[in-house]
């Protein structure tokens, strides 16, 4: 408007000096009013070309301003892009959220820690632990990292690391604003370093039992009996059964190291399942008649051969005709047979007891290692706690697996599934 007033009164100016200088110099008096219109039509030109120049610099102005804002936007939809895209094919799970803790995306990996999740949500409707929490919390209002240990108990317990960040770089900042939170889960390693500690914790108990015995019939014998020939014959056979119970033991933890070592070592040798049981029933026929447990055969010689380490097939069948033996009570009955089962490409051998049973709470846990779902003393006192974990890590590397049906005062029934019988051998 100021310009516009500024312009004008130029204008009249002009105008007025030209007029009185056509009169001073005697111009006719038609001159005036022409000079007059001539020069309010120049003006009116001006003043409107001058107008729409002022429009279009406005809009200019508002079309680069619109420009820049759908520019910042699409960088930024890029950035998002770029960095999800990457945080994808990362091995480790990441999630990110805005500057109000809201979650914005999580990656694949990080699916399997946060299985029910939804974007927008808060973070702590995500995890409910405190310390987490409360680092998340200070990294937004501090704008620093964090990082921290905590525990989940839901959809089940893990131990993480959380690694809080941000992105240093300001021009990629400008663009992408959100908070970094990388996990590590440490679950796996606690849960193989309390295995490891439970096994040689319960391996010295075991051993540390039969040695103390030993040792304490020892001083016996240097002691008051020394004289004794009778308690000389009863303490030697006593050292003799607990020795023979050590080097079972010791037996046994070698022959779980040499299967986890050759676990997946591929098996090219060919077994005959039917005679193999045949044999085996044979020699423990004598230990069924001492428990005083009937023992049946079902399984036919002309069984077709599998591919099976013969030695680790007859160590499988052993335990687990043996642990039917022992745990089935007395006049109970013993049946090995052939599964009716159907399970493609399989063949199951059942060892089947008409005993007491395992409660059900037990099921589940008796292929872990020293573990003993039976209260006899008497009979836990001569086995190791290892015979059904080596049957499984035989399975394993058999790529087979072992079934255990059981109901109290019903029996029990263990199946060893294998890869049915081949034709060839593989090259």
């Amino acid at each position: 408007m100021k310009e516009n007033l500024t312009t004008f009164t130029l204008f009249s100016i002009i105008l007025t000096t030209i007029v009185g200088l056509f009169a001073a110099l005697g111009y006719p008096l038609w001159a005036f009013p022409v000079t007059i219109l001539m020069s309010c039509a120049i003006f009116y030109m001006y003043l409107r070309s001058s107008l729409e120049l002022q429009k279009y610099n406005m809009k200019k102005v508002k079309d680069d301003k619109s420009e820049e804002v759908i520019r910042n936007a699409h960088d930024k939809k890029v950035t998002y892009q770029i960095v999800k895209g990457l945080l994808n094919i990362l091995p480790s799970p990441y999630v990110l959220i805005d500057r109000n803790g809201r979650l914005t995306y999580i990656n694949l990996q990080a699916k399997s820690i946060i299985p029910d999740f939804q974007i927008g949500s808060h973070i702590s409707t995500v995890f409910r632990s405190p310390i987490f929490l409360r680092s998340v919390e200070n990294a937004l209002r501090n704008d620093k990292e964090e990082k921290l240990s905590f525990e989940i108990q839901s959809p089940q317990f893990r131990q993480l690391k959380a690694h809080i960040f941000f992105i240093s770089s300001n021009k990629l900042s400008q663009n992408f604003n959100d908070i970094f939170i990388q996990f590590t889960d440490e679950s796996s390693y606690i849960k193989a370093e309390k295995v490891r500690t439970d096994f040689v914790a319960n391996a010295s108990h075991e051993l540390r039992t039969p040695l103390a015995s030993i040792m304490g019939y020892i001083e016996t014998l240097q002691g008051h009996a020394k004289k004794d020939p009778k308690m000389h014959r009863l303490f030697l056979e006593l050292m003799s059964k607990q020795a023979g119970k050590m080097e079972r033991l010791i037996q046994d933890l070698m022959s779980l190291s040499r299967l986890e070592i050759e676990e997946t070592k591929p098996i090219t040798s060919e077994t005959s399942l039917g005679t193999l049981i045949f044999e085996l029933i044979s020699t423990l026929e004598p230990l069924a008649a001492e428990n005083k447990v009937q023992l049946t055969n079902k399984i036919s010689k002309k069984l077709s051969p599998v591919f099976g380490d013969i030695s680790q097939l007859r160590q499988l069948f052993s335990n687990l005709i043996e642990n039917a033996i022992k745990y089935s009570g007395q006049k109970s009955t013993i049946k090995v047979y052939v599964s009716k089962e159907k399970e493609k490409n399989m063949i199951g051998i059942v060892v089947e007891d008409n005993g007491s049973g395992i409660a059900p709470e037990h099921l589940y846990r008796l292929t872990e290692r020293f573990y003993r779902a039976n209260t006899n003393v008497e009979v836990e006192r001569d086995g190791t706690g290892l015979g059904l974990a080596i049957a499984k890590h035989i399975l394993i590397r058999h790529q087979g697996r072992l079934q255990i049906d059981s109901k109290l005062g019903e029996g029990s029934r263990f199946t060893a599934w294998l890869p049915k019988p081949k034709t060839k051998k593989p090259k």
